[in-house]
């Protein structure tokens, strides 16, 4: 069995160590490095705690344990439900650019953060697919938008006529999904906050703005959100999608679209359907 990985906010390294330990088959070891906050043996399966909140679960029993003890950390206060958002291949030439919008009410988050949720820049694509699945069985709503390489050089363009930018799109495509979700839980009687991978904040909240009453709403926009769970499981909704598109493209094409040089991808006569042609061509100059 592959270890088990999942990832806590490092202030709650402590408690989940001292829960773990409150079961009769674990007992404490020496760290061995100090990126290390514990290290334990729980039935024969080693259990490591590191100081940036990732947990590494050497077995099913352990792992069990590990998922036990998060939930068992959900806090009884009033805390907000959390939307999160975030995008993948926006800087990418091959495939679409998607977004990706998650609702998690508090509980929710801890069973995902349990069950191994977190940025999904560090997992295979086999890994994103299986959590992509989690998610949408377990959050309280998930929206996504696909924009294909086709459709994104056309509106890159049309944005450009009016002065704007990619970052232009990227605030109108993540309010649209925002929006979706919010029209679904807007309702429920417990606080909402929005957390946004931040990337023009300005633009991104005059967006939101338009569509929504802030003066109700909690918005957070900063570097790194994936740690927000909510986030961190719109990452992998976006990502599972880009992905999956791609899969699509090469069977259409009947070859692996991966593998192509930027010069092959330029220089292909179906180019503006698989790829984002502006990409391509910043490629190709920063080449010459």
């Amino acid at each position: 069995m592959k270890p088990t990985v999942v990832k806590v906010d490092p202030d709650q390294i402590e408690n989940l160590h001292g829960r773990l330990l409150d079961s009769k088959d674990s007992s404490d070891l020496a760290t061995k490095s100090e990126y290390e906050a514990f290290r334990i043996m729980f039935a024969g399966e080693a259990i490591i705690g590191y100081t940036s909140g990732k947990i590494v679960s050497n077995g099913p029993h352990s792992a069990a344990a590990v998922q036990n003890a998060i939930l068992e950390m959900t806090p009884n206060t009033v805390v907000p439900l959390v939307i999160g958002s975030d995008e993948a291949g926006k800087g990418e030439w091959l495939g679409p650019m998607t977004v990706a919008a998650v609702a998690l009410t508090p509980e929710q988050t801890a069973m995902m953060r349990a069950l191994g949720v977190m940025d999904s820049k560090s997992m295979s694509v086999v890994r994103i697919s299986e959590l992509s699945k989690t998610v949408r069985r377990n959050a309280l709503k998930v929206e996504s938008l696909l924009i294909s390489p086709e459709t994104f050089n056309s509106q890159i363009e049309e944005f450009r006529k009016e002065g704007k930018n990619l970052n232009d799109m990227l605030a109108w495509a993540h309010t649209k999904v925002i929006s979706e979700v919010y029209e679904t839980i807007r309702t429920r009687d417990e606080p909402i906050k929005i957390v946004v991978d931040q990337f023009a904040r300005v633009k991104t909240e005059a967006r939101l703005r338009g569509k929504l009453d802030l003066g109700t709403i909690e918005l957070v926009q900063r570097p790194k959100a994936e740690d927000e769970i909510a986030v961190a499981a719109a990452s992998i909704i976006a990502r599972e999608a880009r992905e999956a598109w791609i899969d699509w493209a090469c069977e259409k094409f009947g070859y692996d679209l991966r593998e192509l040089s930027v010069r092959e991808a330029y220089d292909h006569a179906n180019k503006n359907t698989f790829a984002k042609t502006t990409y391509l061509q910043s490629e190709i100059d920063r080449k010459s």
